[in-house]
């Protein structure tokens, strides 16, 4: 690791929820090299308890963290004050890691990239997969063209959740599939494919008024196509599949946590127009047969093909926070993984997928 200063690179922590402890336990998979510096939550309570438990000295607010003696802040407050709070940062002079989504719609997105950039302070979005090791190879075996020109990407975040408007899931004014689990296939898909021309997008709404399920279709600069879909309230299967005229790449686990890929060959049919007697016995019974079991060889083949592994450590947020701290000690103000661009093309798409969504979708 680099040696950011005299010693471990400094953070502030704002916000004491669930994902600021992951991101706090996955810090000691650094080392010595970085530490949390203090603590700031809503309320006075909660930051003693998070310091007592990670380390830190707990705050008065949110304003004394980012005045204080570090050098990043990690903003993991609700989407409403990520604007508010990343500001505070910048205009303290302080590197800035925001959690997803990075702001609450278009223009306070640009608000932010905007301060960042004529203030020369580093600013990013805390989109953690891009950032492990599966999705750098996985760019990298796009980039190498062993899949071929890319046609499509298929991938969906989905899990059964009893509603409940008293969690951030189900709350109105942060809740959602997209914006909490939509937004993982969402930004792989702009990850790997690249910018998006076209996009239509349904979803279905709940009481609470917040998309349950939402389900977005892209069309990519490159003509390559995505199918992405989020739930809250029903599971699907996980993974992700990468469509290549040269190969196919079932990426396996959770789409904000891969944990491996199975790159498979394919084989470019030849022109259509089978001869006449061909075509009969293939409808003929005996024909069915053989297709029957052409097709179980088939399924024999597929699970077969060239793994490809990239373990991750942790939980695996360690990994962006090391691309934090490697940036700001090169003096750099954005990562080319994660650019400001990129976020707020993120949040652009989502403005437009709410925008799409008519009222008859409440369920």
């Amino acid at each position: 690791m680099t040696d950011y200063r005299s010693g471990p690179f400094r953070w502030a922590i704002l916000g004491t929820g669930s994902v600021s402890r992951k991101f706090a336990l996955d810090l000691r998979q650094l080392g010595g090299a970085a530490e949390i510096a203090c603590v700031a939550s809503r309320g006075p309570e909660n930051a003693r308890r998070f310091a007592d438990t990670f380390g830190g000295a707990p705050v008065a607010d949110y304003e004394a963290a980012a005045v204080a003696d570090v050098d990043a802040l990690y903003i993991a407050t609700p989407p409403a004050l990520h604007e508010p709070h990343a500001l505070m940062g910048i205009r303290a002079g302080k590197a800035v890691l925001v959690e997803k989504p990075f702001a609450s719609d278009a223009g306070a997105a640009r608000r932010i990239a905007a301060e960042a950039r004529a203030q020369g302070v580093f600013c990013m979005e805390a989109l953690w997969t891009r950032f492990q090791p599966l999705a750098g190879e996985i760019r990298s075996l796009v980039a190498s063209g062993k899949l071929g020109e890319i046609r499509g990407f298929d991938a969906r975040f989905m899990g059964a959740n009893r509603p409940d408007s008293g969690v951030s899931l189900f709350d109105p004014e942060q809740g959602g599939a997209l914006i909490h689990r939509g937004i993982y296939p969402l930004s792989m898909a702009h990850f790997l494919l690249g910018p998006v021309a076209e996009m239509q997008s349904m979803a279905r709404l709940g009481e609470a008024g917040v998309d349950e399920d939402s389900v977005l279709i892209l069309r990519h600069e490159s003509g390559a196509l995505s199918t992405l879909r989020a739930s809250l309230r029903a599971a699907g299967p996980e993974g992700a599949t990468l469509w290549g005229t040269a190969g196919t790449l079932h990426i396996e686990g959770p789409i904000w946590r891969p944990t491996g890929a199975l790159l498979q060959p394919v084989t470019a049919a030849g022109a259509p127009g089978a001869p006449r007697r061909l075509e009969a016995f293939r409808e003929s019974h005996a024909g069915q047969r053989i297709s029957h079991r052409l097709g179980q060889i088939r399924k024999l083949v597929r699970r077969s093909g060239t793994r490809v592994s990239a373990p991750v450590a942790g939980n695996g947020y360690h990994y962006e926070a090391q691309a934090v701290m490697q940036a700001v000690a090169k003096r750099l103000t954005e990562e080319p993984r994660m650019t400001l661009d990129d976020s707020i093309a993120l949040v652009e798409l989502m403005d437009r997928a709410r925008a799409l969504w008519a009222p008859e979708a409440r369920s």
